[in-house]
């Protein structure tokens, strides 16, 4: 059985995670989390994507970010094609750059 679909609104928030196989540690140093975190900020200008916080963990990242133009997949694909590109958080890449989780996050109003 495949995964769900992944469906994408334009304008909604998403909590995406990625978690290192076996909890492994997916960045080897701090050059490779400065890669990340502007390889995710020309991401964001690019494709739309605002990034409203993250958090990048020994193990795993989570973003919390508005999709305004429904193309979160396309987004995070440049990303992982940038990362690789420039020779970047290759053990990074090599053991989690299968497991990517996106979760809409239901905002209810209060008034």
């Amino acid at each position: 059985m495949g995964r769900a679909w992944r469906i994408e609104y334009e304008g909604a928030l998403y909590h995406l995670m990625s978690l290192g196989n076996d909890g492994q540690h997916i960045y080897l140093n701090d050059a490779d989390r400065n890669l990340f975190l502007e390889t995710i900020s020309e991401m964001s200008e690019r494709f739309k994507v605002d990034i409203f916080a993250y958090v990048l963990m020994s193990n795993h990242y989570h973003l919390l970010v508005r999709n305004n133009r429904a193309n979160l997949k396309k987004a995070m694909q440049w990303v992982w094609v940038v990362i690789c590109s420039r020779g970047g958080i290759k053990a990074f890449w090599f053991k989690m750059m299968h497991i990517l989780r996106s979760y809409p996050v239901i905002s209810i109003e209060i008034h």
